[in-house]
């Protein structure tokens, strides 16, 4: 898509229009910012992450803003390095690219220079030929630029896209959750009863439990017992397998119906709910909370934007069908 070049404030107000009017990608809850979003993200900063996500098919424009919120508050921490100079890491502007020392060079060269040459990420985004590290137009677009060459494109890997931004999971889960509360998704209320608030609250409550497979707590989760445990609290009992899982409740059929406290599962075969080998708790805005894999922790991540969503479950709903009889060595051999 062609790079759309921020040449003034008219431009700007413009952006915002088209913003408003939910001119985007629906991809993490929608294209309209949120209340909250409107009420955090200063309105410039807000039109520059959608014309930036806009360059990158497949990157959310509220990924882009929560990595701005969760570097530099949208340039509004006070700190070394955000207007002028660097972090003690070699991290300058309000996307905290690294121009030197421990953060390396992503950016490119000086920190203020002409374009071309274009040796790292660093971007003129308003158009003024110079590519500058603390100017909000080109560091959003750079990030934009850095994101999308990582994964972000076409959706292919937007978590590892995050996690090379800055190497940590907490940092992926903590962009993921601000992303969730900036994008406005569909009207979909919590339903009502204990059992779904109870459910992800404890889903919420996981966050950062390490992954072992088998495991249903004492300070670890596969990602069926994590499912298991969370409906525990609201005394709804479901069974042990993600397999199993599939036929404990009502199936959600279109994605746009999915409502918090869902499950959503994942499969080799998309045509075969046996080959289902994950499930995650939907939370609203396109995202889940899951325990992914050995390795990783209790984590929330873009669920229904996978290429392995198979569907969902409505667990409060009752049974969708009856699961299919499995033997010993079957029950066995199904992946939590």
């Amino acid at each position: 898509m062609k790079k759309l070049v921020i040449v003034g404030p008219l431009v700007l107000l413009l952006l915002l229009g088209m913003l408003l009017a939910g001119l985007v990608t629906r991809i993490i809850g929608g294209g309209q910012p949120s209340l909250g979003a409107m009420r955090d993200v200063p309105p410039t900063y807000l039109a520059l992450y959608q014309a930036a996500a806009d360059t990158c098919p497949g990157l959310p424009w509220p990924v882009l803003a929560a990595i701005g919120k969760v570097e530099t508050d949208h340039g509004r921490l006070i700190a070394a390095g955000v207007l002028e100079g660097a972090n003690t890491s070699g991290a300058a502007g309000p996307m905290q690219f690294g121009i030197g020392g421990k953060a390396g060079n992503t950016w490119g060269g000086a920190p203020v220079h002409r374009v071309p040459p274009q040796l790292g990420y660093g971007t003129d985004g308003d158009g003024d030929g110079i590519a500058n590290v603390y100017h909000p137009a080109d560091a959003i677009f750079g990030a934009a630029r850095y994101l999308c060459a990582h994964g972000a494109e076409r959706g292919a890997d937007l978590p590892g896209a995050i996690l090379a931004y800055n190497h940590a999971d907490w940092y992926v889960t903590k962009v993921l959750a601000f992303a969730s509360g900036y994008a406005a998704g569909p009207a979909a209320p919590l339903p009502s009863g204990p059992a779904v608030e109870k459910a992800v609250a404890f889903a919420y409550g996981a966050l950062g439990t390490p992954y072992s497979w088998g495991a249903t707590g004492e300070g670890y989760y596969d990602c069926s017992g994590l499912m298991l445990r969370a409906y525990q609290q609201g005394g709804v009992q479901l069974p042990r397998t993600s397999r199993e899982q599939w036929y404990a409740g009502a199936r959600v059929s279109d994605p746009d119906d999915l409502q918090p406290g869902d499950l959503v599962f994942f499969a080799y075969d998309l045509a075969d709910p046996s080959t289902i080998h994950h499930v995650g708790i939907y939370i609203g805005a396109g995202n889940m909370i899951d325990a992914p894999h050995q390795g990783a922790v209790v984590s929330m991540r873009p669920a229904i934007s996978r290429g392995d969503y198979i569907g969902a479950v409505r667990p409060t709903a009752g049974l969708a069908q009856v699961a299919p009889t499995t033997t010993a060595a079957g029950a066995g051999a199904a992946r939590p």
